[in-house]
């Protein structure tokens, strides 16, 4: 497998349907290489399971802090709706996004939303995003408000280990600088509302140890 900055193959859940976890990602892996040749792809990130939609929005209406409160306060049922129509937004937001970047006549562009992998856990996504940012992709760009996901920032720090251009929606150069400044806006702002963002926070300090 690829050397990964982050990732590790320790998943708290290993294996489903009699399959292993790792033996389901390689098989994604090699759909890839059928596409797209190595550092040839260009990355769309965007918010999927978080994001300011679920800070701001969901939250907020709520009337809670923590996924752990929403969960308590509408039950398992109601909580896995709203979570649901969440990712469903933030999944077509990305779709607008990567659609916008197309029409720039950028090719080879890789919007991972709408993958849906069956028993996935959020750590297995975060590995295979970053096998395939690795191995295929050559320029990443971020959506608006890519700073409030944990996903985003993760992202961030891959692809500056990795060394390629990152650029914001515009367009523009979204350097070290400027990348630790907006997370730390988002961090202060969320800790000011009473929010709790660990793996946020965790990716804050990821992207400050980029400049050490």
């Amino acid at each position: 497998m690829i050397h990964l900055y982050y990732g590790t193959e320790d998943f708290e859940v290993s294996e489903f349907r009699s399959r292993k976890v790792i033996d389901e990602i390689k098989m994604l892996l090699s759909a890839f290489d059928c596409m797209i040749p190595d550092d040839a792809g260009v990355y769309c990130s965007s918010d999927v399971t978080t994001g300011r939609g679920l800070y701001f929005e969901l939250f907020r209406e709520n009337g809670v802090g923590s996924e752990e409160e929403l969960k308590d306060k509408l039950g398992a049922s109601l909580y896995k709706q709203a979570k649901s129509e969440l990712i469903r937004r933030n999944i077509e937001r990305g779709v607008e996004f990567t659609e916008k970047i197309r029409q720039r006549g950028i090719n080879n562009l890789i919007n991972p939303g709408p993958l849906y992998a069956e028993g996935f856990e959020q750590q297995h996504y975060y590995y295979l995003w970053e096998c395939v940012i690795i191995k295929k992709v050559y320029k990443i760009f971020f959506n608006e408000g890519w700073e409030y996901s944990n996903g985003c920032t993760l992202e961030y720090g891959i692809g500056y280990r990795k060394g390629i251009p990152l650029l914001d929606h515009l367009g523009d150069e979204l350097t070290l600088a400027a990348a630790k400044h907006k997370v730390e806006q988002a961090v202060a702002e969320l800790r000011a509302r009473g929010i709790r963002f660990d793996k946020l926070e965790r990716n804050l300090i990821l992207i400050k140890e980029l400049g050490e």
